[in-house]
């Protein structure tokens, strides 16, 4: 299209083809200048020839263009709030998202050198292969490529870098960062690096799911990706319109989860065929065309590592299937064996605040200082982000992430406390928190923090829920919908006004 305008459209206060001849005069009226132009006939007929070749041309490479199509800079929006709400203050593209402002501004005199927040958006090309992506910031950070979050780190931090292995297919992919800075050091960098080829495993942190174009799972799986939750809603579309269609597909999800000891109950919703084996049995079979119904089974299960697969298809009309479980007795668990008081820890941070509680909305009892030596409590945090210490001849927490504090035993291999601590209240959410329904079709609100607990609705994209809370890890939040009702959602599916940190823990 730009030789097509470049050759049709005629302004004169743009520069003239050689072949073209102006006198020009003076027009007061909107500031424009006016010509009165002289054209050699033939040579007028021998440039439109040659403009109707090369549209001809343009129109039939198009569409070969278009499926290599990939951005060569990222386009960016700024905004001076740390909750990318409201009109950005600044829109612009930028080639590398490589960033250490320090105490300065993106923009000074447009951003805040301080409490601003910033979207990148770009498609990337890329071979087949596996690829490291490398995260760096100070304060927080989310990385989605093709709309699944494979980083999250969205906390007031220090600086620090995380990374994800996963597979890619050929073509262009969809990558999104979003950031925030509230105050001191601001450092905002990405980056990937290829890390094996086709024959590389696809490492699949959550489900794998394998999508066919036919209805029997037959041949080769026509995309590979991996999906965070099996809960999807296609309704009359497609898993992916570039290469599914949007009726007689399959699907078959497989992962390894880890489960106390007990027994649960799976429950599955799919429109039309599903089956689910759990530990490598089958319990629930409903391998037919059917409007969209719920099915259970129940299972006991020894704990430890559980291998799961679950088996779709869509003939025609509606498609939907969603996965959730809970188990339904509970076995009291033993209360775990501290490790030995040999295991310390060397503060690496600068300034490292020794806490109450395994989190930030816990008090400060005191701060360390770089180099400081701690002994170990034997005990962690559910998510291995915090560590208990020995400190005053009590107990403290204090955060247990690489990059702030050393240690000699490998953190997650601690067995996670088991026991309280103390209420410290938190803060109060302010009244106008929200959040909104992203990155899936709907999202279950259900009675706790977690997919063991059973949903209550589901609510569909673009639902917006006022937020009241989160739990100690700041993956699940606590919601008021709009009749009142009360439950919690995963909170990487909430697109939220104000920082997850700044929401009080509540039960």
């Amino acid at each position: 299209m730009v030789v097509f305008t470049y050759l049709f459209i005629y302004t004169p206060d743009r520069p003239k083809p050689r072949l073209m001849k102006q006198q020009a005069q003076g027009n007061a009226e909107n500031g424009t200048r006016r010509g009165a132009m002289k054209i050699d006939k033939s040579k007028f007929r021998f440039l439109m020839g040659i403009a109707a070749l090369v549209l001809m041309v343009v129109g039939w490479g198009s569409t070969a263009m278009e499926s290599q199509a990939a951005d060569s800079a990222w386009s960016v929006d700024y905004w001076n709030n740390t909750t990318l709400s409201g009109s950005p203050v600044l829109q612009r593209t930028e080639t590398n998202l490589n960033y250490n402002w320090g105490s300065g501004s993106p923009a000074p005199g447009i951003v805040n050198s301080d409490n601003f927040s910033a979207r990148w958006r770009r498609s990337v090309y890329f071979p087949n292969g596996s690829y490291r992506f490398t995260a760096t910031m100070d304060d927080g950070m989310r990385v989605w490529v093709d709309g699944v979050l494979i980083i999250d780190s969205w906390w007031d931090s220090q600086v620090h870098s995380l990374s994800n292995d996963i597979y890619l297919y050929a073509g262009d992919h969809q990558i999104e960062v979003t950031y925030y800075d509230v105050g001191g050091q601001a450092v905002a960098q990405l980056g990937w690096t290829a890390v094996g080829g086709i024959t590389t495993p696809v490492p699949y942190t959550n489900w794998k799911g394998e999508y066919f174009n036919n209805m029997n799972l037959s041949g080769s799986p026509a995309l590979v990706r991996d999906d965070a939750a099996i809960n999807f809603y296609w309704g009359s579309g497609s898993p992916d319109w570039t290469v599914l269609a949007a009726d007689q597909f399959s699907v078959r999800w497989t992962r390894s989860l880890a489960f106390h000891n007990g027994r649960y109950r799976f429950t599955v919703t799919s429109d039309d065929g599903v089956r689910l084996w759990v530990n490598n049995q089958q319990i629930i079979n409903v391998w037919s065309d059917h409007p969209a119904q719920t099915y259970s089974g129940e299972i006991n299960l020894a704990g430890g590592s559980v291998p799961i697969k679950l088996e779709y298809y869509d003939n025609t009309g509606g498609a939907q299937v969603q996965l959730t479980w809970m188990q339904v007795t509970v076995v009291p668990q033993p209360t775990p064996t501290p490790v030995a008081t040999s295991a310390t820890g060397v503060v690496q941070a600068g300034r490292l605040n020794v806490r109450y509680g395994p989190g930030m909305q816990y008090g400060i009892i005191t701060q360390l200082t770089q180099g400081q030596s701690v002994a170990l409590a034997g005990y962690r945090s559910a998510d291995s982000h915090w560590v208990m210490i020995n400190w005053g001849g009590s107990t403290a927490w204090v955060s247990g992430l690489p990059a702030y504090l050393w240690t000699n035993v490998p953190v997650s291999s601690l067995p996670v406390w088991q026991g309280t601590v103390p209420n410290t209240g938190g803060p109060t959410p302010p009244a106008n928190a929200t959040g909104r329904v992203a990155y899936c079709y709907y999202l279950n609100t259900r009675t706790g923090p977690g997919i063991s607990y059973s949903i209550i609705k589901n609510v569909p994209a673009g639902t917006v829920v006022t937020l009241l809370g989160r739990n100690t890890a700041s993956t699940w939040a606590k919601v008021r919908l709009a009749d009142g009702t009360v439950g919690w959602m995963n909170a990487g599916y909430l697109i939220k006004s104000i920082p997850m940190s700044s929401l009080p823990v509540v039960n």
